[in-house]
């Protein structure tokens, strides 16, 4: 009889290892998501003066153009300088030590480095101006939303030609890439020498006649002067 039941315990025993065993794992637990949005915003550069632009705009209820005016024709918009933080700053947070900084800025004239976020490059033809039917949101992100400002918009070409498509705005290659020259002129019309040596197919052989450093030499100064005719404007 004992034999018998240290028998059963021993076949029961290993009937329930064998169906632990055969049982499904749980999945461990998924890891918590992460916004590709976030992850793909770069942190927000260190500027002279802890701007936030949250309590500006929230708070303080301004807009964008109290501190950024226009410049110029209005194609450009202005970092803001000690004199115009100085409007509201003789009176307002005056023991803040950024604004003891700026208000020292103001007195010595001496501007504010800012460092700047978005960049486009000076090929490219872009205002403010033309461009004050959109939102400010809609190329630099929430801005009323930040505490410090960080690349959060791309202003590449796929971007700018999207948005462009989008609205029903012209979308051809001038644009955006209108290049102006310094006499009001197409660049090309101006030099017919130039523009025939920058199409100019290579021939099959260099002529033995003439070394190859004497005809680069040649070609140089009007390359030269095609590059300081041409004027592409920063924005």
């Amino acid at each position: 009889m004992h034999k018998f039941l240290l028998t059963l315990a021993a076949v029961l025993f290993a009937s329930t290892a064998a169906m632990q065993a055969q049982a499904p794992v749980a999945n461990p637990p998924a890891p918590a998501a992460t916004s590709a949005s976030s992850a793909a915003i770069p942190p927000a550069p260190v500027q002279p003066i802890a701007f936030n632009h949250k309590q500006h705009m929230q708070d303080a209820k301004m807009s964008c153009k109290d501190c950024h005016e226009p410049r110029g024709n209005g194609s450009t918009l202005a970092m803001p300088q000690p004199p115009t933080c100085m409007r509201c700053h003789n009176t307002v947070a005056t023991d803040n030590p950024d604004i003891k900084r700026v208000a020292e800025a103001a007195k010595n004239e001496d501007p504010i480095q800012w460092v700047r976020v978005y960049r486009i490059p000076s090929f490219v033809t872009f205002s403010h101006k033309t461009h004050s039917a959109a939102t400010c949101e809609q190329c630099h992100g929430p801005v009323a939303e930040r505490t410090a400002i960080a690349l959060e918009k791309e202003t590449n070409m796929a971007t700018c030609i999207a948005c462009h498509q989008a609205k029903g705005a012209p979308a051809t290659c001038g644009t955006c890439h209108a290049v102006i020259s310094q006499n009001g002129r197409p660049p090309f019309d101006a030099d017919r020498t130039v523009l025939a040596l920058l199409h100019r197919q290579p021939s099959p052989r260099p002529a033995a006649a003439e070394p190859a450093w004497h005809r680069s030499s040649r070609a140089t100064p009007r390359l030269a002067a095609l590059a300081t005719f041409l004027y592409a404007p920063n924005l």
